[in-house]
């Protein structure tokens, strides 16, 4: 095994006999046969990993995603140790710590205290590092007087939090960590994430899987997807991530309604299976509308102007600035549909902005057929990491279009108020719905995590952090001149 790699999976498979009884299987177990038992049916073999090859280098963050039953809880408990494999090998370097499911190893009757004790001698501390460690988990758990009551008594939060500072307590080489960060709030997985970075930065190896995308993003560099226990997609956790959640929506998409799905959206034929939609399809919500007349209004010192920059009328097929994995097309209703898409600076066409300065998004419409239709577009703009930075819907669009013919739509932004940093870019096209049931209006259209917006800052602002700027003055003088 190269000395890089911590984990390395070779032509593995998993085969479980499944049986028609419990008699059966008792039997089967136990070679009875030999005393002259039989099972009433021959056992059937269920494939949970078919030819898995994986290598995980020391020190990475690796997500692991897909559906339940895809076979990702097999592949860990492989890597613990806990099943051998049918076939092929696996080799693990260092110390393991695994979180496979909430509760798991800590006595319900004993209190928290009592269940770190148990979990900190088990894995050899010394008494020097027995306190530091101690004081660590009291200290990351902020549990207060609950770190000395039942653990039983302890809401599920309350349990991740304890048992993810004992198993990190102790820093470990591998870290496995098998969906018990979903139990924690967004304050838990913030505090979850600066400690696993820590970790890593020391040389461990961490392993995550998660039904949350946005944990994924936010904690891992690289992922994994297993469907029907093969590796579907391997590569940075933002295009696996990306190519997942279309892949599910398109695929309830298909379920719901073939023949709409065909009319407006052309599968991949490996994207075929019938998946359930509610774990991944996004939520964009909105509580009002936005006059864009108003939001976009000048200042008094008048609005920066865009005219007579380096332009060229948007083409249809024109997709500038795609982010990593292309364009995702999700499955939606036949209509209107996005065939182009370009950014415009006030010096060019460029997805790079500075803070307070304007920029353009340009959207080419086309129809799928001859008809009239009440739309409104959205642009929905988010950090790498998957959290929502700025949600616009425009007002109703209510016009014609022929299955030849396109519609130009443009949102202006005057100043750029978003914070330094690398953004992505969906665009949807909904009937228009008020924005209160926005989530039930009828989708013609959603390219989501498809284009890149970079948000720069110029020197003189460069002090400026934040998700968000507001343009102020700065003023000193003494207390004397102040009064």
């Amino acid at each position: 095994m190269h000395e890089e790699l911590a984990i390395q999976v070779r032509d593995v498979s998993k085969t479980y006999s499944l049986y028609g009884s419990q008699r059966d299987q008792f039997v089967d177990v136990l070679r009875l046969s030999r005393f002259g038992l039989r099972p009433r049916s021959a056992p059937t073999k269920f494939n949970a990993l078919s030819n898995i090859n994986l290598d995980v280098r020391r020190g990475q963050r690796l997500g692991i995603i897909g559906r339940n039953g895809a076979g990702k809880t097999t592949l860990l408990k492989l890597l613990c140790g806990n099943f051998k494999p049918t076939s092929g090998s696996v080799s693990v370097i260092g110390t393991v710590q695994a979180l496979m499911s909430i509760g798991l190893g800590f006595h319900p009757e004993h209190t928290g205290r009592e269940n770190v004790r148990a979990s900190l001698l088990y894995n050899g501390l010394s008494q020097d590092e027995f306190t530091s460690a101690t004081n660590d988990i009291i200290e990351f758990c902020e549990l207060g007087e609950f770190f000395d009551q039942p653990f039983k008594t302890y809401s599920l939060g309350m349990q991740a939090r304890l048992m993810f500072a004992a198993a990190t307590a102790i820093h470990p080489d591998i870290l496995i960590v098998d969906e018990v960060l979903g139990a924690g709030d967004a304050y838990f997985v913030a505090k979850s994430k600066a400690r696993m970075q820590r970790l890593v930065e020391s040389g461990c190896t961490m392993l995550l899987v998660s039904h949350s995308m946005s944990q994924v993003l936010a904690l891992c560099e690289t992922a994994v997807w297993i469907d029907q226990g093969k590796i579907r997609l391997r590569g940075d956790a933002f295009s696996v991530v990306k190519a997942y959640e279309e892949f599910m929506n398109n695929s309830v998409g298909e379920e719901r309604s073939l023949a709409a799905t065909q009319a407006s959206h052309q599968l991949d034929p490996d994207k075929s299976d019938l998946i359930d939609r509610e774990e991944t399809s996004p939520q964009i919500t909105q509580r009002s509308e936005i006059n864009l007349d108003q939001s976009l209004a000048s200042p008094s010192q008048g609005a920066p102007s865009l005219a007579g920059s380096e332009w060229s009328p948007l083409k249809r097929g024109q997709f500038d600035f795609v982010a990593p994995g292309g364009v995702s097309r999700w499955e939606s209703s036949p209509g209107p549909k996005v065939c182009g898409f370009t950014i415009k600076t006030q010096s060019r066409k460029s997805n790079a902005v500075e803070i307070l300065r304007p920029l353009e998004f340009h959207i080419l419409i086309e129809s799928e057929s001859t008809a009239e239709y009440s739309c409104r577009y959205g642009l929905l703009i988010s950090d790498i990491e998957g959290r929502s930075a700025s949600i616009i819907y425009s007002p109703p669009d209510r016009f014609s279009l022929c299955n030849d013919e396109t519609r130009h739509v443009t949102l202006g932004i005057d100043h750029m108020l978003l914070g330094l940093g690398d953004y992505v870019i969906g665009i949807s096209v909904l009937d228009s719905t008020d924005l209160e049931f926005v989530n039930t209006a009828t989708r013609y259209d959603l390219l989501g995590r498809s284009f890149l917006l970079s948000v720069t800052v110029p020197e003189t602002l460069r002090p400026t952090t934040g998700h968000f700027v507001h343009p102020g003055r700065w003023k000193f003088s003494s207390l004397s001149d102040a009064i």
